[in-house]
């Protein structure tokens, strides 16, 4: 029986299959408190701590929804792994910052992330990530 081929779930099937071999790899710096969106967000706010970050950066690195940055941000703050503080050029702004906590678990699962990479791209010559990843760029700005 043939099947049709989508993008759409190709992606979603390679997402499912990266999640897993997350789990699979290495020691589990686990914290039942942390989803993988909250892993990310602790990540970008880790590689951008010398940078101003707000919430609305946020938004737009992870392409969400005001009202789910803001959860996010709340849960994660709740959690001690970010902190809010006062922005530096303008006072109503608060600015999101990374903890000590969060300084922690971003070199865990840092160390994570790379073995992974590793494992995925295994095989694929250099020009062909490039080519992979201008197309899944292109994706990104089509369904904007």
């Amino acid at each position: 029986m043939e099947q049709a081929c989508y993008v759409g779930y190709e992606i979603k099937a390679l997402s499912n299959l990266l999640r897993r071999k997350m789990w699979d790899v290495g020691d589990h710096p686990r914290h039942e408190l942390l989803t993988e969106m909250d892993g990310m967000i602790v990540g970008f706010l880790c590689h951008n701590k010398d940078q101003e970050i707000f919430q609305k950066d946020v938004e737009i690195a992870f392409y969400i929804r005001g009202s789910t940055a803001s959860r996010l941000l709340q849960r994660l703050e709740t959690n001690g792994f970010v902190a809010r503080k006062t922005s530096t050029r303008d006072a109503r702004l608060k600015q999101v910052v990374a903890t000590e906590k969060a300084l922690a678990l971003n070199q865990q699962l840092e160390e994570r992330i790379s073995a992974v990479e590793a494992i995925l791209t295994r095989d694929i010559p250099p020009d062909e990530i490039c080519s992979f990843l201008a197309t899944v760029e292109k994706l990104k700005q089509n369904l904007k």
